[in-house]
């Protein structure tokens, strides 16, 4: 007897099943929605070929998502650029998330400077006060700000081009305001070393100059739109 006929591949056109959670995925998935596996074809390497890289799948999901579905998860609750108020509201809710972030960080600087003044460190406590002083200065600035789309008529809508142009200014802001955060975090430790602070410092310093730079870039792109 011969052998058994091979089993047709499975169609182009149907669901595809994971193989490694089961899940039921679209014909044209390439990685699964549930657990990220690769739905392609299994490919054997060569001997002697090196591992491949691994891919953290965060980082491929962040690259394939739109802006706009990246800002909705750096901002909960945020509702996508329509027309009128809701424009409006928008920009204020983006830019009170982003103030509160600067505000965040603000406090935690706070605490670190009365924690190293109550240990007798008194090495970095003038710049520490400094960069507090710009932190509260740029979150007013930013809190505080005129809203950006005062100037549209209710009547005016956007191009989806303009939108897009938008949302990648604004998920550059937040994504400034988390890295501020992230800046100044080793000073959010009941008592920061020396050595820690002062690189806190230099940090955050770096990080303010580039939230003000991301303020002043989607102000701009605003403004662009407004005309």
């Amino acid at each position: 007897m011969g052998a058994p006929p091979t089993p047709p591949p499975p169609s182009a056109s149907g669901p595809q099943i994971c193989p490694k959670c089961q899940t039921t995925n679209a014909p044209t998935s390439k990685y699964c929605s549930a657990c990220g596996a690769s739905l392609g074809p299994a490919t054997v390497p060569p001997a002697g070929a090196a591992p491949p890289a691994m891919v953290d799948i965060r980082q491929r999901v962040d690259q394939d998502r739109g802006f706009l579905k990246k800002l909705q998860l750096l901002l909960p609750g945020f509702r996508g650029y329509r027309q009128g108020e809701d424009d409006r509201a928008a920009d204020s809710m983006l830019r009170m998330q982003v103030a509160d972030r600067v505000h965040r960080a603000s406090g935690i600087v706070t605490t670190a400077r009365a924690s190293m003044t109550n240990s007798g460190d008194f090495a970095h406590l003038n710049d520490l006060a400094q960069l507090v002083s710009d932190l509260n200065l740029l979150e007013g600035q930013i809190r505080h700000a005129e809203q950006g789309y005062t100037g549209i008529s209710p009547s005016v809508r956007m191009s989806v081009t303009s939108l897009d142009r938008l949302y990648e200014y604004d998920y550059g802001f937040v994504q400034a305001a988390d890295r501020l955060t992230e800046a100044v975090a080793p000073l959010n430790v009941p008592i920061p070393s020396t050595t820690g602070a002062a690189a806190a410092i230099q940090n955050g310093r770096a990080m303010i100059r580039q939230l003000q730079a991301a303020f002043q870039a989607r102000t701009k792109a605003v403004q662009g739109i407004q005309v």
